[in-house]
């Protein structure tokens, strides 16, 4: 695309870019919900023109001229994963978006699971100021600072999309990309990392496993000049542990970034260690058998974009993650909606037969209790696998070079199967085993239960 040949939409991006990256900062509470306000009137008459939309609002008994702003909200119906399943492809954008030059991406998971969802060109740009915003607030130039970035290149991926197909390519006339090496995250091997060592890049950002990857090869001596002044996660849940390796191999700190390809970006970590709600760009809810959570109790995050044409995401279920929400102000200076943790996916929670879900912020909680017990920080990855409702498996791989030094895995798997038994009040039958090898591609999680038919009821975290 050749925006010179766009006047309108090249002022358009040039007024968000000039404007959304500090909008959170110079906009008091009031004054940005009175912007949501605007957005989401917008949005809603937008989605109305969707037959996706249009159905559910109408089945509702809502109309757009009901919407007067965030207070609202509650007057519009759910959307699910299977609504935007069910209404594919053409009910899910306007008769008048043009799909063959839209662009479209598919969420992640398997074939039955993934999604297409649609955008345009400026919903795609607006999405990579949230991730400019992040940068701004590390110290980060995105045209001057050199990054190295692990991303999904595979094709339909919004990565892809965001930094390969569309975006970069446009604004490609307006800035050097020479300060910017890409790599696929499946890709993360020897020669990879000796391209980044000489590259010495003052930022790092991807995928936790591609980050991983590369902490482990560091710790075998490779990518000895790399030393960047902080790290960024996203695509997928960072445990605890797993972020201290990461910190400790590169001796940096590491911040997540969270976001979905629904929505875009959802929220930032700050240098305070809260997240930070891209409010302008998204409103959240955050729901227990679809009423608010408590402050300081963990909820189903839903989803609103206030932004983009192409598919609407309003009061969106289908991220699938359990999150905290935080009322407190941060003292980073920054405002909208905090989020406290993030507790990761429900698909990736061990079901429990008295309707408690265990959610992947208990598993590392377990794991570092057991490992602050045994005093034995040598558990590389591990592998959970559930068949059925009171049968759970977990394997276990140990640093090659520290297997036997200090409490022997008999051990780390006693207190591991102790703790577990005891945070979660269960009689699970639980069997936990040494491997020798994951691949990078393998699983964190694999449930094979009917999760349809299990009554929730609470979580543990």
């Amino acid at each position: 695309m050749n925006l010179f040949f766009k006047p309108v939409l090249l002022s358009r991006i040039l007024k968000s870019y000039l404007v959304d990256p500090d909008r959170l900062r110079k906009k008091t509470t009031e004054e940005l919900k009175a912007f949501q306000n605007i957005l989401l009137r917008k949005m809603v008459i937008h989605a109305y023109k969707v037959p996706l939309y249009r159905d559910k609002y109408n089945a509702a008994g809502v109309h757009p001229r009901d919407i007067h702003g965030i207070d609202d909200i509650e007057k519009l119906p759910f959307i699910t994963k299977d609504d935007i399943r069910k209404y594919s492809p053409d009910g899910i954008v306007s008769p008048n978006f043009n799909k063959k030059k839209g662009i479209v991406s598919r969420t992640g998971g398997t074939t039955r699971d993934s999604l297409p969802v649609y955008f345009d060109f400026y919903t795609v740009f607006k999405g990579m100021l949230g991730f400019v915003r992040a940068l701004n607030e590390y110290d980060v130039d995105w045209r001057k600072t050199k990054m190295s970035l692990l991303i999904d290149l595979s094709d339909r991926s919004f990565e892809n999309e965001y930094f390969i197909n569309s975006t970069f390519s446009a604004i490609k006339p307006f800035f050097s990309e020479k300060n910017i090496q890409i790599f696929d995250l499946f890709s993360i091997s020897e020669k990879v990392i000796k391209k980044i060592d000489q590259f010495q890049p003052e930022f790092i950002g991807g995928y936790p496993f591609a980050l991983i990857r590369l902490a482990m090869l560091k710790d075998k001596g490779f990518g000895k000049n790399i030393a960047p002044r902080c790290i960024l996660s996203s695509g997928a849940y960072l445990d605890e542990y797993l972020r201290k390796y990461i910190e400790e191999k590169f001796s940096t700190k590491i911040y997540d970034f969270y976001a979905a390809t629904e929505s875009g970006p959802i929220a930032f970590e700050c240098k305070k260690g809260n997240y930070h709600v891209h409010s302008d760009m998204i409103y959240t809810e955050f729901l227990t058998n679809g009423k608010h959570v408590s402050q300081g109790k963990p909820g189903t995050l839903v989803i609103t974009k206030l932004y983009g044409k192409g598919t609407p995401i309003i009061r969106y279920t289908g991220i699938d993650d359990v999150v905290t929400p935080l009322k407190n102000n941060c003292s980073c200076g920054l405002t909208g909606t905090l989020i406290k943790k993030i507790h990761g996916r429900k698909s990736h929670s061990i079901l429990l037969s008295n309707g408690v879900m265990a959610l992947p912020s208990f598993i590392d909680n377990v794991l570092g209790e057991t490992i602050h017990e045994t005093k034995a920080n040598k558990i590389q990855r591990i592998q959970i696998i559930q068949n059925k409702i009171n049968s759970l498996e977990i394997k276990v791989l140990f640093y090659k070079e520290l297997r036997n030094v200090g409490a022997s895995p008999e051990i780390i798997f006693g207190v591991l199967k102790r703790k577990f038994l005891e945070k979660s009040g269960s009689n699970i039958q639980l069997t936990i085993s040494e491997v020798k090898h994951f691949d990078v591609k393998d699983e964190y999680f694999i449930s094979r239960i009917d999760r349809t038919k299990f009554i929730e009821k609470k979580y543990l975290i």
